[in-house]
C-alpha cells in the first residue's frame, strides 16, 4: 500500500474507532448492559491496515450492541441477570410493585424478570427488528464513500508524484 493511503487510512481509521466506542459506551441498546460491559466491548474496537484491506473490528458480541440478541437458545450462564442487576443498580433504578405473592420486587426480582424477559424473546432491538445506530450511525455507505474518495485522492496524488519524479 501506498504511504499517503496508508496514512490517511490510519488517520480514518482512529476516527472511526473513537466514534464507535463512544457510541458503545453510550447509546442505549435496549439491552441493560453495565457500563463495565460497555467500557470492556468499546476497548475491543480496533482498525486494522494490510496490503489488501482496511477492517474495523470488535469484541465477538459486539453485533449484539446494534441488532439486539435472540431468545436464549441453550441453557444460559446467568450473565444477563447479573448485567441487568448491575445496570439497575448503577442507574439507580428503584423496583416498585409486588409480585404473585404480593411481596415487594427488589433488585434481584426486577434482574430476573427483565432476564427472563430476554432470554424468552430476545432484547427490544432484536424483537422490534429496529437496528439501535451504535454502528450503523459510524459505518454506512457514507463511510464507504469516504473511504473511495480518500483512497482514489490519495492515489491520484501518489501517482502524480511519480510521474514527476521520473520525468525529472
Amino acid at each position: 500500500m501506498l504511504l499517503a493511503s496508508h496514512l490517511r487510512l490510519e488517520h480514518l481509521g482512529k476516527q472511526l474507532v473513537e466514534q464507535l466506542a463512544y457510541n458503545i459506551g453510550t447509546m442505549d441498546t435496549g439491552q441493560y448492559l453495565p457500563a463495565s460491559h460497555r467500557e470492556a466491548m468499546a476497548a475491543t474496537v480496533k482498525y486494522e491496515i494490510d496490503e489488501e484491506e482496511f477492517r474495523i473490528v470488535g469484541g465477538e458480541y459486539i453485533w449484539t450492541y446494534e441488532l439486539g440478541r435472540g431468545p436464549t437458545v441453550n441453557p444460559g450462564t446467568g450473565a444477563v441477570r447479573r448485567y441487568v442487576k448491575e445496570y439497575i443498580q448503577e442507574e439507580g433504578i428503584a423496583p416498585r410493585g409486588q409480585d404473585r405473592q404480593g411481596m415487594p420486587i427488589d433488585e434481584d426480582t426486577l434482574a430476573y424478570f427483565i432476564s427472563r424477559r430476554i432470554h424468552e424473546s430476545g432484547s427490544k432491538p432484536w424483537r422490534n427488528a429496529q437496528p439501535t445506530g451504535v454502528i450503523s450511525e459510524v459505518i454506512n455507505d457514507k463511510t464507504i464513500e469516504k473511504v473511495e474518495a480518500l483512497l482514489s485522492e490519495a492515489f491520484t496524488i501518489e501517482i502524480a508524484e511519480f510521474l514527476l519524479a521520473a520525468t525529472e
